[in-house]
C-alpha cells in the first residue's frame, strides 16, 4: 500500500465526491446501527471511500478504504495530517474504536476538508 498526497487527491473529483464522512469504522463493521428514537436504520457501505487513523509502519496516517458491496479494501494512505492530530484520535475509547481503527476526529475532518479544498 503507497502512500497518496494531498495535492494527488485534489486531482480525483471521484475521490472527492465519494468520500463517505457518514461512515466510521463502527457503522462499516456494524451497518445496522439504532437510532437514537430506537429504530433501527441500515447505512449503505457497500460504495465510495471510509477514511480512518491506523498505524502505517508504526506511525499513524488517515488511511483510505474503498467501500465495495462484496469486498471493500484499503487502497492507500495520508501521511501528511499533523501528527498530533492523529494521534489524537488514537485516543479514541469506547465503542466507536473497533480493530485498531480509529475514526477521524471533528478537528482532523475539519483539517482535512480544508486541505482537500472542501471547506
Amino acid at each position: 500500500m503507497n502512500a497518496t498526497s494531498i495535492l494527488e487527491l485534489k486531482q480525483q473529483p471521484y475521490f472527492l465526491e465519494h468520500v463517505r464522512w457518514d461512515i466510521t469504522p463502527k457503522v462499516f463493521l456494524s451497518p445496522k446501527v439504532t437510532a437514537q428514537d430506537g429504530s433501527v436504520a441500515t447505512i449503505d457501505t457497500s460504495y465510495g471511500y471510509m477514511l480512518y487513523v491506523d498505524l502505517v509502519d508504526e506511525k499513524p496516517a488517515i488511511i483510505i478504504m474503498q467501500l465495495k458491496e462484496l469486498i471493500s479494501k484499503t487502497v492507500s494512505y495520508i501521511d501528511e495530517a499533523p501528527e498530533e492530530l492523529l494521534r489524537e484520535a488514537m485516543q479514541c475509547a469506547g465503542k466507536e474504536c473497533i480493530g485498531g481503527m480509529y475514526p477521524l476526529t471533528e478537528k482532523l475532518e475539519t483539517w482535512l476538508k480544508k486541505e482537500l479544498g472542501l471547506s
